[in-house]
């Protein structure tokens, strides 16, 4: 995981770990989960349990978002991007949707990518909220015509954005939109290929200057280093819960 203590490029005012306050933590789990879902992970982890996949979000819709896809398993053809490539775990949807509701943006003025979309979770989610487009850029085929599938599913739903686009392929090279945007990854990439895909961001935004957010769920220390090298984003913020894997970091452009 990421350290919580400020680099040189923060204007985040913390000094200590915010497990140093576990009220503070037990009042951002209940703002993500919900007071009953918080009490839940509590008892889970004080017997030692690790967390279940939360299959919530599909039970609902009847949907497939869940699971968890070995990179072995997700039909990437080049080597060299399977091994840059994370497996596959959804993103949770409660948390993704508190994470779009505590952005202090104009939804319409913004459109939401999410670098490695999976099966399209989080797509789904972000299409509740007005944003002016969602794309969802994945390397993998088989989770690519997933997401297809969970969107004729889904498309009945009430959707505020109504202007979806897959991008199946590799990260790199995905062409970002000349437009504010909200740049969703849930650990999607290994080191090498964050690196690039952070380098294109910088790129494009020197080109073509506009507001760039990025909430990077579980933000584990590879990613945060990553991220030290590019002094042109700055975090915002931590959001801690405690289950770990629910955490995230905020960053955005500032050039």
């Amino acid at each position: 995981m990421t350290t919580v203590s400020n680099d040189k490029h923060s204007n985040a005012a913390t000094s200590s770990s915010p497990w140093e306050d576990m009220r503070s933590v037990l009042k951002q789990s209940i703002g993500m989960l919900g007071f009953w879902m918080t009490l839940r992970y509590l008892l889970i982890y004080a017997l030692a349990y690790k967390p279940v996949v939360d299959q919530s979000f599909d039970r609902k819709h009847g949907t497939d978002t869940g699971g968890l896809v070995s990179t072995g398993e997700l039909g990437i053809d080049d080597d060299a991007a399977m091994l840059q490539a994370n497996l596959f775990l959804g993103a949770p949807a409660r948390v993704t949707r508190y994470v779009l509701r505590s952005l202090d943006i104009d939804y319409k003025d913004f459109v939401f990518v999410d670098y490695g979309a999976g099966k399209g979770r989080s797509l789904l989610v972000a299409a509740k909220f007005p944003f002016k487009k969602v794309i969802g850029v994945e390397i993998s085929q088989k989770l690519h015509d997933i997401t297809r599938t969970n969107l004729r599913q889904y498309s009945g739903k009430a959707f505020k954005c109504a202007d979806i686009e897959l991008f199946c392929g590799d990260a790199r090279k995905f062409a970002l939109p000349d437009t504010n945007l909200v740049l969703h990854m849930y650990h999607p990439f290994g080191q090498g290929v964050l690196h690039e895909v952070l380098n294109h961001i910088v790129a494009s935004a020197h080109a073509y200057p506009r507001r760039i957010l990025i909430p990077y769920l579980l933000p584990v220390t590879m990613a945060g280093a990553v991220f030290k090298k590019f002094p042109q984003f700055t975090k915002i913020r931590d959001v801690w819960c405690v289950n770990t894997q629910y955490r995230w970091t905020l960053y955005e452009y500032r050039g």
